[in-house]
């Protein structure tokens, strides 16, 4: 009997270990829940622009694009530096700047050609590189360059949330104000 009464208390155990889920369907949505609490106010981010950017064997093809001194960069912040690359007019009249994020690598007819950069707390640098001698490069490539550096909080930069290589995306995203180039007339680089 003992085994018997042992037997029954186990299968009474393990069939109620077992239960079968039956889902229903959904209920009506519920009322809004209330609007939480503001959060603290932050900085979104900073646009810098440089004009008559010349890159030259005296400058060793590279710029150093020093930030106003009036800002006070973060460790943890991360500089895009953006190249006016292209202009174009729109059928209704629109002058459109197109701006390409660095690094950029051109084919030319001499070699492989990088646009690159790095950035500290207090600049960003622009360099040439080449798999040939950058003295051989042209005007096009050297001369009068537009660049815009954002400055982005670290927080932002790994959130996922935009494409950065996207100037105008950023700019959006990080509510930068609207910067009007100078000198964008004919602007037709290496496409």
């Amino acid at each position: 009997m003992k085994t018997f009464t042992t037997a029954l208390l186990l299968m009474v155990m393990i069939s109620s270990c077992y239960t079968e889920t039956i889902v229903g369907p959904a209920g009506p949505r519920g009322p809004q829940g209330p609007t939480g609490a503001d959060g603290a106010a932050g900085e979104n981010g900073y646009v810098f622009e440089w004009t008559d950017i010349n890159f030259t064997a005296s400058n060793n093809y590279e710029v150093v694009l020093e930030y106003p001194s009036d800002f006070e960069g973060l460790e943890s912040d991360v500089a895009l530096v953006y190249l006016l690359w292209d202009t174009y007019t729109t059928n209704s009249g629109e002058e459109v700047e197109v701006w390409r994020a660095l690094n950029q690598t051109i084919l030319t007819e001499d070699g492989i050609l990088m646009y690159k950069y790095d950035f500290g707390k207090y600049d960003a640098r622009i360099f040439l590189e080449a798999d040939y001698s950058l003295n051989m490069l042209g005007a096009i490539d050297t001369d009068n360059w537009i660049a815009r550096v954002v400055v982005v909080p670290g927080d932002f930069w790994n959130s996922g949330r935009v494409d950065l290589s996207d100037y105008h995306a950023v700019k959006e995203m990080l509510g930068l104000p609207e910067l009007n180039s100078t000198n964008t007339q004919n602007v037709d680089r290496r496409k």
